[in-house]
């Protein structure tokens, strides 16, 4: 760290299920493109509380219906620039893991960046740190908010505070002083 870098806490936000409806929530299924994407309005908000004390976002998800042939990257990109639209462009940086385990193909069944490993949240670091000169993202400064075990999960390894989403989401309602 240089004199000139400051430190900038981030918000480590999963998709699904957390920032916009999912399989578990009323979309019923994964979303598999834009038109799929249904944001939650309290996320919308608790990311711009976030934003408004100095903070970056940036949105971790795990993708790997493309690594299954069920979903393509582009339609995949799509629902995340739909997600940036609806989300009033908060969101600083997408990372994307698109692998699987069970993938026919070894180089998109093995990988570090799938959740619960810690490398999607390390790339999204390293990524922002490119986009946004003279910033740093100590752990310490972050919270992940996610809805699966597999997101706390990641927020360990990472050791960074976790927050489950519905408890986040709630407190929108909350009246900020």
């Amino acid at each position: 760290m240089s004199q000139k870098e400051r430190a900038v806490p981030v918000l480590y936000v999963d998709l699904d299920g957390t920032v916009r409806q999912g399989k578990d929530d009323a979309l019923g299924r994964f979303v598999s493109g834009p038109e799929d994407v249904a944001v939650f309005p309290e996320a919308v908000e608790m990311m711009r509380r976030w934003a408004a004390g100095g903070g970056r976002i940036a949105a971790v998800s795990n993708q790997g219906g493309v690594a299954l042939g069920l979903v393509t990257l582009e339609r995949v990109t799509a629902a995340a620039a739909e997600t940036y639209r609806q989300c009033d462009g908060l969101i600083d940086m997408f990372q994307v893991c698109p692998h699987h385990p069970d993938a026919s193909d070894p180089e998109q069944a093995r990988c570090w960046c799938r959740k619960p490993s810690a490398g999607a949240v390390a790339e999204a670091s390293r990524a922002m740190q490119a986009k946004f000169p003279g910033e740093y993202y100590p752990p310490y400064m972050a919270l992940f908010v996610g809805d699966r075990d597999e997101d706390r999960q990641c927020a360990a390894s990472a050791a960074i505070d976790f927050q489950w989403a519905a408890a986040w989401r709630a407190q929108a309602s909350a009246v900020t002083p």
